[in-house]
């Protein structure tokens, strides 16, 4: 449309002209004009039929939609329900499975712990029996040290006994071999008592490497069962597959 208003005769106002000159054909231009205005509203009114057809059709395809849209989201939220509750009925089934599955292994951890502490009982009883049997034996070797050594002092005695008797003549002498004698045994003490002592040292390093040896021979026993418990675990676990061809460490 133009910028500046115009006066359209094509709406049916005419204008009265005042020029005395266009009075003449203004009978032809009524005609002409009232034919313009009769096919503008013809398309006019053609136009706005159109346009309300048009809009009738825009609204339909948008009703449809919108029905399609409800439609589809309407089957989504189904289909998600569904699948929710079929997760949440599989979901409560591995949680009792899983339930079951623990207090199975809680029932296998107290058994072996029941095991493992009568073992350990066991064990601590046969090592109070083997150190009740060896306070024994180094009772009984002392008390046959210390009988030993009485019968050793015994026979010395009469023997110094025996040379005073056959050596009243010659007692300065014998006193001196007497001396001699005394310093000899003396050193033959000395000599016993530190064989004694290296034999005690000895004994006692032996019983000490008996007793490691009993300890590491216990731990050996005890991983043993332990790894016989996995491997029976693990062929209760695969049942009947066929083994691996190596065990673990």
């Amino acid at each position: 449309p133009s910028a500046t208003p115009v006066s359209s005769q094509y709406l049916g106002s005419l204008k009265v002209l005042e020029d005395k000159r266009m009075q003449k054909n203004s009978t032809e231009f009524d005609k002409a004009d009232s034919l313009r205005a009769a096919v503008f509203q013809n398309w006019l009114e053609k136009k706005r039929v159109f346009l309300l057809e048009l809009k009738r059709t825009e609204k339909k395809k948008a009703e449809n939609l919108r029905k399609n849209t409800q439609k589809k989201e309407a089957a989504k939220r189904e289909e998600a329900i569904a699948s929710f509750e079929a997760w949440k009925k599989k979901k409560g089934l591995e949680a009792k499975k899983l339930s079951e599955k623990k207090k199975l292994e809680e029932l296998k951890k107290k058994k072996a712990a029941e095991q493992n502490e009568e073992k350990t009982e066991a064990a601590q009883k046969a090592f109070e029996k083997w150190k009740e049997r060896k306070a024994e034996y180094l009772r009984e070797q002392s008390r046959r040290e210390k009988q030993s050594e009485r019968i050793r002092k015994k026979k010395e005695e009469e023997m110094v006994a025996e040379k005073k008797r056959d050596s009243m003549s010659a007692v300065e002498k014998w006193n001196e071999k007497k001396e001699e004698y005394m310093k000899q045994k003396k050193v033959e003490r000395i000599l016993e008592r530190r064989k004694q002592e290296i034999q005690q040292a000895k004994k006692e390093e032996k019983n000490k490497k008996a007793m490691e040896e009993y300890e590491r021979w216990l731990e050996k026993k005890e991983r043993r069962e332990q790894l016989e418990k996995k491997q029976k675990k693990l062929q209760a676990v695969h049942g009947d597959e066929a083994p691996y061809p190596w065990s673990p460490p």
